[in-house]
Formats: C-alpha cells, structure tokens, sequence
C-alpha cells in the first residue's frame, strides 16, 4: 500500500487566441491541414494497433514469473527507532533454469553510509542533506542469517554495492521445486530523506525487509535502492504481524486481521493532537522545549495484516493520526473499506480525502 498526496486542481478559463477568418483561402488551408491529420492517424492507428494486439494476444505461451510468499514478524522500537524482525520465505522457481544462488535486496543498506548508489544519486541532482547527515540519522540492516530449508546458507557481497547480496543455495532449485528461506534481521530506520525511515515518532516503513530480486525471462535483476527510480519486484502473498506501542496508529498493506483494532480505528476520527510547549529550568536559565508526539504507552499491541498477489509491503504508524474511514461501492457490486490517515496540522487538507480516494477508485476497479 503506497501513500501519497492529494492534490487539488484549481480550473483555468480558456482564452481565445486567434479569430477564425472566412477568407476562402484560409478554408482551403485548413481542409489541406485536416487532412493531412487524418492520413497521419489513420498511419498512426496502422502502426499501434498491431503492436496492441500483440502485447495483449499474443503473450509467448512459455511465459512465467517465480512466486514469493512473505511470512513476516516485526517489533517497532521507538526510542531508538529500530525494527526487529523474522522473515520466513516460500520461494518457487516457475523457470525453466535450475537457480544456484538468489540475488537478495537489503536496502536499508543504501543508508548505510555516502559511497552507496542512492547517495551518488542525491549529489548527482543537487542534493546534499543525506550526504552531511548525521550517523544517528542513517540507517541499515544487519543480524542476517539465512536457512535454506533449515540449511544454513552463505551470503556473498555484490562487487558494487552494499545493499545487494547474494544468497548461495546449499543444493541446486530445479524448475517447478519450492524452498523455504528464514533470517533474522535488525534495520535501524533512518531519517526520511527519501521515501521511508521516520522523522521523530513517525515512522514510514518502505523497503524495510530482505527481499529476493526478480529472475525473468532476462536473467537476473539486482538492483541499488535508489531516489529516482522503481521497484521491480516479485509477486506473491503476504502474512505480515507489527508489534507496536499501544498507542499508534498503523497504516499498512493489506486487510487488518483484529476487529477489536479495527473498532478503536473508528474511534480515531474525532482525535486531536497539538505540540505542547514545555519550560525546563537547567541550571540558571530557562529553556522551552516543544512535545511533538504524545507518550508512549508502557503496553503493546499485536497486529496482523494479510494481502494475496501483491509485490512488495509498507506501513506507517504515527501516534497522532487522525483516521478518517468509510466504504464504497464499486461498480461490480462489491463494497469495500477506504481508510485515511493524517495529523491534526493537515487535517484541513485531508478531512476530505476519503471522498476524493473513492471518486478515484470507482471509475478505475
């Protein structure tokens, strides 16, 4: 599940910017000029048409794509803004080749440190912030320790980079066959400077697990974690189960499995949060400090979410988020639950959103 914003498009008054003449010269012009359109659609049509048909129809009869289903455990620690995880994986080999090894992508590692592809990528385009960061404010993955089928499995450095590794396989996957892999893992989250880690108590998990690269067709397709650029992933289903602080609020992929959770989520439309301004007195001066998040509870809560057919699995957890919540209608009949999440300073911005996610959602399902 990918979250972004909304943006509102203000209407523009068209304006004239020529007066059609009647002079008969002109008509011709144009009549010369419409034609010409027409021949170059109709070549254009000539052109495109096959080519859709072909991607549509004619898809070679050979075609596969591996299969990876995620059985994953997570605890959020918030105090030093850390992940302790379990991943167990069910990896199928629907090629026709016989895998000795999978490629696996680490990306928190792309925060590691400033000689990583996503770095470069920054100062390639101006940007300095991750570069001059702090070492609290970058991130990375470690404590892996992979089994294969209750194997314990080498891993290989990539020759470039530090958030791809290569998992050697104890014995060879043949076509058809199905492995299960399992690691620990650790992430500390940095601060987000592209599309995931935290600022503060609030936290965007993105590409926060280890994950296999995809084989097709083409071979393998290892790839850096980068600013600019796409996530190529596997499909598959995935089990997800957070552990979190009471009192946050999560956002994840997929369908919440715990009704008593999904009730307290109701409750959350009408919550408010302000920053509450502090005086310390240190010494002989007096100093104001600004509480940004609310406390965290002492207890924790379990949550599990679930999702088939998916490639990848993010989550947000705030404890401040406002939940706004309704269901809709699709055209097909069937009726399904659209949530939104957003702090007290965005609410005039957001309030709205559910209307406008399901106005967006009805003419595209």
């Amino acid at each position: 599940m990918e979250f972004g914003q909304i943006t509102n498009y203000k209407s523009r008054k068209l304006t004239p910017t020529s007066r059609l003449t009647t002079n008969t010269c002109d008509y011709k012009k144009k009549g010369l000029f419409l034609k010409k359109r027409i021949l170059v659609k109709k070549l254009l049509a000539a052109l495109v048409f096959p080519c859709i048909l072909q991607n549509a129809f004619c898809q070679p009869e050979n075609y596969w794509q591996q299969e990876v289903n995620y059985n994953i455990t997570v605890s959020l620690n918030d105090r030093e803004h850390t992940l302790t995880g379990f991943e167990k994986i069910e990896y199928t080999n629907h090629s026709p080749d016989t895998l000795h090894f999978i490629w696996f992508h680490i990306w928190p590692n792309a925060y590691k440190n400033d000689k990583t592809a996503f770095s470069d990528q920054l100062l390639e385009n101006g940007n300095t912030d991750f570069y001059f960061s702090d070492k609290e404010e970058k991130g990375y993955i470690n404590r892996l320790d992979f089994k294969v089928d209750d194997i314990t499995a080498e891993m290989e450095d990539h020759p470039q980079h530090i958030d791809i590794i290569k998992l050697v396989l104890p014995s060879p996957l043949a076509p058809g066959k199905t492995i299960k892999i399992t690691t620990p893992f650790h992430v500390k989250l940095p601060y987000n400077f592209s599309r995931g880690g935290h600022d503060g108590e609030s936290y965007q998990v993105t590409q926060w697990y280890p994950k296999p690269a995809v084989y097709d067709q083409n071979g393998w397709h290892e790839m850096p974690y980068l600013d600019q650029g796409e996530f190529y992933s596997e499909f598959g289903n995935f089990d997800v189960t957070i552990t979190v602080p009471d009192n946050y609020v999560v956002a994840a992929t997929g369908v919440l499995q715990n009704e008593e959770e999904i009730e307290w989520l109701k409750k959350r439309a009408s919550f408010e949060w302000e920053p509450v301004k502090k005086r310390i007195k240190k010494g002989g001066t007096t100093k104001t400090i600004i509480q940004e998040f609310p406390v965290s509870s002492n207890g924790i809560k379990i949550l599990r979410y679930k999702q088939d057919r998916v490639h990848d699995f993010a989550w947000f957890a705030d404890k401040r988020f406002i939940v706004s919540q309704d269901t809709c209608q699709l055209p097909s009949g069937k009726v399904v639950e659209v949530y939104s999440y957003y702090t007290s300073a965005e609410k005039k911005y957001w309030e709205k959103s559910v209307g406008f996610a399901k106005d967006a959602i009805r003419p595209r399902s």
